[in-house]
């Protein structure tokens, strides 16, 4: 009987296996990599959650800028210089929001105002609901008599000598990060190549410099390509949107095709928030809650096509991210940093995906499905 032979490499040099202290060493040295690397993560996320007021209107004008990048390159291919174009670019984007705002100003204030006009008409056309809810305030009433608490539900209405401080509270802020991201936005679009070209001299080799480049190079490039596209598909569902509502008899078309405009950036919460504001809306017009169904079943089906075909078929595979990762990534950011956060949940996850692909290149066999 033949005795399979050993080949030479798995045989150590001093004939013996690897002592259990070593492997032991390995194992908690990985560890407390790991450890290290963990906790570094954390104390950037808790570092960006209390610096929000500052990184949110930073990264912000970050992704804008990145939409607003190829309007300046066109402009300076027709010989004007960087800074004017840039001016101009940003000056036609605050132009542009003003105007939507103005536009829209008086149907949203009209909307508002008869906000409990609208709750009471729903609570109407609901009625099914309201044995259960009816139960259920019961039992919350019962339930406070019992503790000691107030009697009822109701909600008391305070003084209005507070309002000015409150209306000055939350317009400080906002002015303060409208100035912030403006003034980042003009000047990362200025400084653009000279930002990208420095802050690669913190690396010490010339390949980790050169592999920053191409990663910085390709996260630019897929967020405009990204937003640049994904702008031009939600004009397109704005503009379907608006004529869906003015074919299907709702007041102001125009105001709920800027809203799904705009609120499809931000995927499955967007959509989700347009298809509930069209059927409250179509509660509020129509005399049944069948008529009500027709616009919003409607926007269901195109942002359906929208997502499922239009989208994936003009950004093509590479572009296409996982829906799962899309979704925790809003919820995430959200939580995060509010509305302004699961607008930007996105591109930061196109960041974070693109980084991993250049350092961590897939180059190992399929696997099979």
């Amino acid at each position: 009987m033949a005795i399979p032979e050993v080949p030479p490499e798995a045989v150590p040099r001093n004939g013996r296996a690897p002592a259990p202290e070593a492997s032991s060493a390995e194992t908690w040295a990985l560890v407390a990599h790991v450890s290290v690397t963990g906790l570094f993560a954390l104390a950037v996320l808790a570092a960006l959650y209390l610096m929000r007021d500052v990184a949110v209107p930073v990264i912000l004008a970050w992704v804008v800028a990145n939409i607003l990048l190829p309007v300046v390159a066109w402009f300076e291919r027709q010989g004007l210089p960087r800074v004017p174009a840039v001016i101009l670019v940003t000056m036609a984007f605050v132009a542009v929001l003003l105007a939507i705002a103005t536009l829209l100003s008086l149907p949203i204030t009209y909307w508002l105002g008869r906000a409990s006009e609208l709750g009471d008409l729903i609570r109407q056309r609901l009625a099914a609901m309201s044995g259960p809810l009816d139960f259920l305030e019961e039992v919350l009433g019962a339930l406070n008599q019992a503790t000691g608490g107030q009697g009822g539900t109701g909600l008391r209405v305070e003084e209005n000598t507070n309002i000015v401080h409150g209306i000055v509270s939350v317009l400080t802020p906002a002015v303060t990060q409208g100035i912030l991201f403006l003034g980042a936005l003009i000047f990362y679009m200025i400084y653009q190549k000279e930002i990208k070209t420095r802050s690669v001299l913190v690396f010490p080799s010339r390949d980790a410099r050169l592999t920053a480049l191409k990663i910085l190079s390709d996260i630019e490039h897929k967020t405009t390509v990204y937003f640049g596209t994904f702008t031009l598909i939600n004009t397109a569902l704005g503009c379907v949107t608006a004529l869906l509502a003015y074919a299907v008899g709702l007041p102001n078309p125009l105001l709920w095709g800027v809203l799904a405009a705009v609120l499809n950036y931000v995927p499955y919460i967007g959509p989700a928030i347009t298809t509930g504001v069209l059927f409250l809306i179509g509660l509020f017009t129509f005399p049944t809650v069948g008529e009500a169904l027709i616009a919003p079943a409607a926007y269901l089906v195109i942002t359906a096509l929208e997502g499922q075909f239009f989208t994936p078929m003009l950004l093509g595979r590479r572009m296409t991210l996982n829906p799962f990762a899309v979704f925790l990534a809003i919820g995430f950011w959200a939580w995060m940093w509010g509305p302004i956060g699961a607008f930007v949940a996105v591109p930061i996850l196109m960041t974070t995906i693109v980084t991993f692909r250049h350092l961590f290149p897939d180059e190992g066999p399929e696997l099979p499905d």
